[in-house]
């Protein structure tokens, strides 16, 4: 008797998941260390075809990017602010 098997694979978006947790905590605290694990679990999420999941973790990834100081000064973004605002040019 040949007896079939069947597998039943249930998939959760864990990435996705992740990335919007990451972000959001990275957004009020630790955001050097949360918000670019946000962003790489944000792009496996796109990548995996979790899109809303993965787009929302981009953005909260970007703006907590935006909102931490030190990874501000890493992108020279202060300089960039500090011309403009002096009227020197770039």
């Amino acid at each position: 008797m040949d007896h079939e098997k069947i597998i039943i694979k249930q998939y959760s978006p864990i990435y996705g998941t992740l990335g919007i947790i990451f972000g959001f905590i990275g957004i009020f605290i630790l955001s050097p260390l949360f918000s670019p694990i946000a962003l790489i679990l944000g792009l496996l999420a796109c990548f995996k075809k979790e899109y809303a999941a993965g787009i929302i973790s981009i953005l909260f990834a970007i703006i907590g990017i935006m909102t931490s100081p030190i990874l501000m000064a890493l992108i020279n973004l202060p300089t960039i602010t500090y011309y403009h605002y002096h009227g020197n040019p770039l």
